[in-house]
């Protein structure tokens, strides 16, 4: 009898809008409630979520935690252990994909933080379940750059020299291999879970590392319950961008400030060979790519070559900025908003990654795209003769 009259007081409060506050704070968070060997009870968990501006942390205390964030919209929410930071002096960043608020139980690793189990997230496990036939490909690719370039293939990415573009070579052609293999799969698991937030995330993580055709296919299957959410308009725009900025197009105009704070416009270099470059002062790989484009600029500029970097440096670091071109000795025209990813020609030409840079000949077309090392060197030699 107390049950059914429980049910109805309920039933009541919903009908007649009687929802407490606490029951309404309820129906809007997210709830992680975990458990942890004893042994890490002090070390501490933490969450973050650039999105949905969420940052904070939980201490183990008797073998449980828990922690709840309000419910914005379907995200995916990573995590770090302190604990693993401490012991191997970095960590993995582990995510769990949510597109519901309720209760997620976590059976935490501590130590290794990949390895925890998840119950109570099932757009997370259709996730997993894609993306660990994924993480395979890539581990076959690590494995055949071993196979081919040895066990020290890695370091051997940080050197610049004629080995090395051939190893970069093997690596792209790899990686398009893999990409191609990565659009069948994901047209299988759309066709088997087309209105799930797993599949539009997933997409959207794929969108800008496969051709425009692809991915306007792989988006025309999904179901229409996410397509509206940000992830989704991520994805047209990544499309729009591709197409924009394909071989043989005009090079979309822009105009951003310089480091004096005046307006630059891409138009403004007609007349020129100019290798538009996205970078930024916190991109190692940037950096390290940096003296064979000062190497380029010094070699072809009197013929009628020159540089325009456009920088993803954050907002209020416009001294990192300014130091990275100074020290690395970038002197041709630098423009950035300091955005960060927001950067809004970084987004016209859909940059989900640094750095890449588009060649453009005199009238401004796109005659070569993420020309890199001797790459670049063989494409200007093949302009301007040596």
């Amino acid at each position: 009898m107390k049950r059914k009259v429980s049910i109805f007081c309920t039933f009541f409060l919903l009908v007649a809008g009687g929802v407490s506050a606490q029951m309404k704070k309820e129906m809007n968070t997210i709830v992680f409630k975990g458990t942890a060997y004893n042994y890490y009870n002090g070390s501490t968990l933490v969450i973050y979520n650039k999105a949905m501006d969420t940052h904070d942390s939980v201490q183990v205390e008797h073998g449980e935690f828990e922690l709840s964030v309000p419910y914005k919209g379907p995200s995916r929410y990573m995590f770090y252990s302190k604990y693993e930071l401490k012991q191997k002096g970095g960590y993995a960043p582990y995510g769990i994909l949510i597109s519901e608020p309720g209760i997620i139980h976590i059976n935490a690793d501590m130590q290794t933080l990949s390895n925890s189990v998840i119950s109570g997230a099932l757009e997370n496990d259709y996730y997993t379940g894609f993306t660990r036939n994924g993480n395979a490909g890539r581990q076959k690719i690590n494995d055949q750059l071993i196979a081919k370039f040895g066990t020290d293939v890695f370091n051997k990415l940080k050197l610049k020299n004629q080995q090395n573009d051939l190893l970069l070579k093997y690596y792209k052609d790899l990686d398009d291999e893999n990409n191609e293999l990565e659009v069948q799969r994901l047209k299988t698991f759309i066709a088997m879970h087309k209105n799930s937030f797993a599949a539009i995330y997933a997409l959207n993580n794929l969108a800008g590392k496969i051709s425009a055709v692809n991915a306007q296919m792989l988006y025309d299957a999904l179901g229409e319950k996410y397509k509206k959410d940000s992830y989704g308009q991520n994805i047209i725009n990544a499309i729009g961008a591709m197409k924009l900025t394909a071989m043989g197009n005009i090079a979309p105009d822009f105009q951003q400030a310089n480091t004096e704070g005046k307006l630059v416009k891409l138009s403004s270099f007609r007349g020129q060979y100019v290798l538009l470059d996205f970078w930024a002062s916190w991109c190692m790989p940037c950096r390290e790519e940096n003296p064979n484009l000062v190497k380029a600029y010094h070699q072809f500029h009197e013929k009628g070559f020159t540089v325009l970097g456009v920088s993803l440096d954050q907002p209020g670091k416009k001294d990192a900025w300014l130091n990275a071109i100074q020290q690395d000795g970038l002197i041709w025209t630098q423009v950035s908003d300091l955005k960060f990813w927001n950067n809004a020609v970084a987004k016209l030409y859909g940059i989900q990654s640094v750095p890449q840079n588009f060649l453009l000949d005199k009238e401004g077309k796109i005659i070569g795209i993420n020309l890199q090392g001797d790459a670049l060197i063989a494409k200007l030699e093949e302009i301007f003769g040596q």
